[in-house]
């Protein structure tokens, strides 16, 4: 009897083996065959945060970028053991393995966008560009501007976020929040203040942020280049004197605060009675009004050797100086006359649009 057995039990230890190397076999070829369950070129799969694995892989089947959820369980215990899956968003192109995927998953190789911030934007403005694009909420924005305390590099002091968010091109994922990416901004703005700014700042009688502050009223005033010492000039030689810095650009930042802007400033709008209005306070407002470029963050502390107290638009993007009220008043008139002549060719281009053609 027990000769008869024993090689029953080996067929049946065969047979089990085989067994177990058929099904290791198609194990490893349903993890490493390439599959495709959707019918465009390519499919995004968001993984929230603190999403656990079998609702990722289960995520995964249903976008059709794995065939069977239970296979990507297997390859990740058995093959890839240790490894863990991020959340981020993910794009898939083509047909891929299981391995595949959890691997790039693995490795959180997320899709990145590139997001622009121009030069002399409000925080307003900066946020609307993330939150419009799903980077967070308008909500979550508005708290973090009232908390520059919360965020590394922005100076001492500061009441707001304004003028710290540096105007970059970034790229960012996803899986940011808003307060990683106001973190990431606030960060380039300290790391990109020029060397020695501070002492540079305090030779020019102003603390960083003051010179920020500054810097943001000479990114709102002028786009060139070349005239920007000279507007920091003027703004250094009136606080000097005591003189109210008069700035246009603080008093409409100011109705903005209010709710109360029009789209265009009036005569009255320049009494309002708000801390960013330089038209009623003899000096520089609390904060910045924008985030200003390198620029007019280099001429904020290094003004123009002039005597200038005034300037006013020429009309062509430059502007006219004077070191007197006398010549401003002049300047001011040529000004009004460039644009009586302006408004004068604008009126006989529409009428002469108006006029029927010759037959």
């Amino acid at each position: 009897m027990r000769g008869h057995l024993i090689p029953v039990s080996l067929w049946t230890l065969l047979a089990i083996g085989l067994g177990a190397v058929v099904a290791v076999s198609l194990v490893v070829f349903a993890v490493k065959s390439p599959y495709k369950g959707y019918q465009s070129d390519s499919v995004l799969v968001r993984i929230p945060p603190r999403s656990s694995t079998l609702s990722i892989l289960r995520a995964l089947e249903e976008g059709g970028v794995i065939r069977d959820f239970r296979i990507g369980y297997i390859a990740l215990r058995v093959f890839h053991k240790g490894k863990t899956l991020r959340a981020g968003e993910y794009r898939f192109t083509g047909p891929r393995s299981v391995e595949q995927v959890i691997l790039t998953i693995a490795a959180g190789d997320v899709v990145t966008y590139r997001v622009t911030i121009p030069e002399g934007l409000t925080a307003d403005e900066i946020f609307s560009i993330f939150s419009s694009q799903g980077f967070g909420s308008a909500t979550e924005y508005s708290q973090l501007f009232e908390r520059p305390q919360d965020f590394e590099g922005v100076p001492e002091g500061a009441p707001t976020l304004e003028g710290f968010l540096f105007p970059e091109t970034f790229v960012i994922t996803r899986s940011m929040t808003a307060r990683d990416i106001v973190a990431m901004l606030t960060h380039h703005f300290a790391e990109r203040l020029p060397e020695g700014y501070a002492e540079k700042a305090r030779r020019a009688g102003l603390s960083v942020l003051e010179a920020i502050t500054l810097a943001s009223l000479v990114e709102k005033e002028t786009s060139l280049d070349v005239e920007r010492a000279l507007v920091s000039a003027v703004f250094h030689n009136r606080l000097k004197r005591g003189m109210a810095m008069q700035c246009d650009p603080t008093t409409i930042y100011s109705l903005k605060r209010l709710g109360r802007w029009k789209g265009y400033l009036t005569r009255s709008d320049l009494s309002v009675a708000d801390p960013y209005n330089t038209y009623v306070i003899p000096s520089l407002p609390p904060g910045p009004i924008c985030s200003p470029s390198p620029a007019s963050i280099r001429a904020a502390v290094a003004p123009a050797d002039v005597d200038y107290l005034y300037f006013v638009a020429r009309g062509d993007g430059s502007h006219l100086f004077a070191s007197d009220y006398e010549t401003q008043q002049r300047n001011v008139a040529l000004y009004r006359e460039y644009q009586r002549s302006a408004r004068e060719a604008a009126r006989a281009l529409k009428e002469a649009a108006s006029v029927p053609a010759s037959p």
